[in-house]
């Protein structure tokens, strides 16, 4: 079971909390201010916070919240937040600072229980590495981000993907994607460190997209390094699944039979700069949005935000 701290200054719902997670296993850590919340977490070791969003005097919960992302130690820890405040803009703002969940008070206990749970097992594979590619998996990946957001580093993310992957795949299997998909991350760790950026990380999001993180004067140099390789590769790749007369086919244009589409990469890019108040969902949306209009506009290359 999982040792769970609860920092909440009502006494009445800290214990009712305490009592009942403590009924089904889990082992509680309870305080009632944020004061010496950080220590105490880390001191514990502890696998879930459930917080408190209005708290006297000190932090409130949204502040702690923050901290715990930005801790080198915490940043991955699941956190629930508790709270009367009940207006969506209260919540997305929880939800903006890096919280799982947000649970409105008065609550009931079995709804608690259940989103306790829920987070646990959503956080169980929190330090493994991606099964498919090694590479950070999901999770960790956008918990990476959020701790970078909250201790207002300057950083570019990048999202990365393979164009034409789906019709690339119903024409030559599914294991000839996954193989695609290992070859492009491979590529994407292998590039990070050819450039000797102390800030880059990789992580593989799921399907056949990735997200990297990467200083702002690293960025360029990098998205073109990735594209220079994967071009360099790709003859290799096709050959690899014994698709050298249609990858040679694909580059001429002289196609005989079913053609069989050339895989290339689509990179989108935006930063965060200093001072920036953009959360880490919103710098994911800004990247939906960019890859949206690269679609839409033939694809693959290198796709920046322009907005600064």
């Amino acid at each position: 079971m999982a040792k769970i701290f609860i920092v909440e200054d009502d006494q009445r719902t800290a214990l009712l909390i305490r009592d009942n997670l403590q009924a089904i296993g889990h082992t509680c850590v309870t305080l009632t201010s944020s004061a010496h919340a950080i220590e105490a977490a880390r001191a514990e070791n502890v696998d879930l916070a459930i917080l408190d969003v209005m708290m006297p005097g000190g932090q409130c919960g949204f502040e702690l919240c923050r901290r715990l992302r930005a801790d080198s130690q915490l940043y991955a820890l699941p956190i629930l937040l508790l709270s009367a405040m009940t207006g969506d803009e209260e919540i997305m703002h929880g939800l903006a600072q890096g919280a799982d969940d947000y649970m409105k008070k008065p609550f009931a206990v079995q709804n608690l229980l259940q989103r306790v749970a829920a987070l646990l097992r959503a956080n169980a594979d929190a330090d493994a590495p991606d099964e498919i590619t090694s590479l950070l998996n999901a999770n960790t990946t956008k918990r990476e981000v959020q701790k970078r957001v909250s201790r207002q580093d300057v950083f570019a993310l990048a999202c990365a993907e393979l164009v034409y992957l789906r019709e690339f795949a119903y024409k030559c299997g599914a294991d000839a994607r996954l193989k695609a998909i290992r070859h492009l991350a491979r590529a994407l760790s292998r590039c990070g460190k050819d450039i000797e950026d102390d800030t880059f990380a990789v992580g593989h999001m799921g399907g056949g997209h990735f997200i990297t993180i990467v200083s702002p004067a690293q960025i360029d140099r990098y998205c073109k390094h990735v594209a220079r390789s994967w071009k360099a590769h790709l003859p290799a790749l096709y050959e690899s699944l014994g698709l050298t007369r249609k990858y040679e086919e694909a580059v001429t244009g002289k196609v005989t039979g079913e053609a069989i589409p050339l895989l290339e990469p689509l990179i989108c890019v935006t930063t965060r700069h200093p001072h920036d108040a953009m959360s880490s969902q919103e710098m994911f949306d800004v990247l939906i949005k960019i890859r949206s209009n690269a679609l839409a506009t033939g694809g693959a290359g290198i796709h920046v935000d322009r907005r600064s």
